[in-house]
């Protein structure tokens, strides 16, 4: 489940960024605010997805996101996925909990790590030739954009790379006629 991100320019030069400095970088189509990451969900669940997202959005209006500055996990000096930070981090970090807890209550399994507001951009397997890209991104704005629906993906792991394709659109509250 995750929040659609347009690409910019500035997304763009991070990236070209990344990948001169070693690392590969997410494809512009791909990236979004994963809310809950589910791995392998039989087909039989799929309608008990959809049913955690909608209630998980429940009462949402649509909000302004911004994405800036730049970090990675585990941490800058050893990165192995680097990533936009997204604000504002309490409504998404919200709707990830509520959306946890009815997974959790209709026994789906998920990745229970902490939900942190983020924008994967890349991933590194040892480390950047160019570490100052944290520095020379810190604080950069991104982007800032309407969220206006959340959306069900499908993730089918390729050798080159992960393949994501929309199950559904789950529009946020003026979007689908509540809280109007």
């Amino acid at each position: 489940m995750s929040v659609p991100v347009p690409d910019t320019p500035e997304t763009a030069s991070l990236r070209r960024s990344l990948k001169a400095a070693g690392a590969r970088a997410s494809p512009p189509e791909q990236t979004h605010i994963t809310l809950r990451f589910l791995g392998d969900v039989d087909s039989s669940k799929v309608d008990a997805v959809e049913a955690s997202v909608a209630e998980a959005v429940r009462g949402v209006d649509s909000f302004a996101v911004r994405l800036s500055g730049v970090g990675a996990f585990p941490n800058t000096r050893r990165p192995s996925v680097v990533w936009i930070g997204a604000e504002p981090a309490d409504v998404l970090t919200g709707m990830a909990d509520r959306l946890a807890s009815g997974l959790a209550s209709r026994g789906i399994p998920f990745d229970s790590k902490p939900f942190r507001a983020h924008v994967t951009v890349g991933r590194c397997r040892d480390g950047l030739r160019s570490p100052g890209i944290f520095e020379e991104y810190r604080g950069k704005a991104f982007a800032e954009f309407q969220c206006t629906e959340v959306l069900v993906v499908r993730s089918v792991l390729e050798p080159s790379g992960a393949r994501h394709s929309v199950l559904r659109r789950v529009p946020l509250g003026r979007f689908c006629g509540e809280n109007i």
